[in-house]
């Protein structure tokens, strides 16, 4: 069998476990896992998790699953706040990495609240629930995995959450697309 393939059956067989549904067992730490792929799998792993949160609900599961896609959450509050053609222009003007820079400013990546955790707290179920966070592969390099994750597990630690990576990760390192090294991450536990 495909490899990914089984590494998705492995978590659907996860997530019906109540332990992993209420981070039992995990040393006091925060219920983080990093999901990574090769990112030219990306399509597919779009489909299964898609899949996967149609059919797996406090019925059948015992828990809800919850996807957020960090690019429609980025879109979201830029089109809310009116800076949709601003960013263009800036682009235009100043290059990328202004865009990065000044897109970090107004989701306020560098707070412990920032805007994508207080979007993605004020769309959650109660109950219980599981995260899938998607998208990151969308949105890189205006907006890393390990400050979505930091600032999260500071605010999100009742309900387990799993990122969708395209990349690697060994549990301490972040390699976007198998090729740009992100900064250390320590707190997530690799999904293998």
């Amino acid at each position: 069998m495909d490899p990914l393939a089984e590494k998705f059956k492995r978590l659907r067989e996860r997530v019906r476990s109540q332990d992993f549904q209420e981070n039992r067992g995990l040393s006091n730490e925060v219920g983080y896992y990093l999901f990574d792929y090769d990112p030219a799998r990306e399509m597919y792993v779009r489909e299964q998790v898609r899949d996967m949160a149609a059919t797996s609900t406090v019925a059948t599961i015992g828990a809800d699953i919850q996807v957020f896609n960090l690019l429609d959450i980025m879109m979201a509050a830029v089109d809310e706040w009116g800076y949709r053609d601003d960013f263009i222009e800036l682009e235009k003007s100043d290059g990328f990495s202004q865009v990065i820079d000044q897109m970090n400013n107004i989701l306020e990546m560098n707070e412990e609240n920032n805007e994508i955790v207080r979007r993605i707290q004020a769309q959650m179920h109660d109950g219980p629930t599981i995260l899938f966070i998607t998208g990151f592969g969308q949105v890189y390099p205006i907006i890393r995995a390990h400050k979505v994750l930091n600032t999260m597990t500071q605010v999100i630690d009742k309900v387990p959450v799993v990122m969708f990576y395209p990349g690697n990760y060994n549990s301490i390192r972040l390699q976007a697309f198998g090729e740009l090294q992100e900064n250390n991450y320590y707190r997530a536990f690799h999904f293998e």
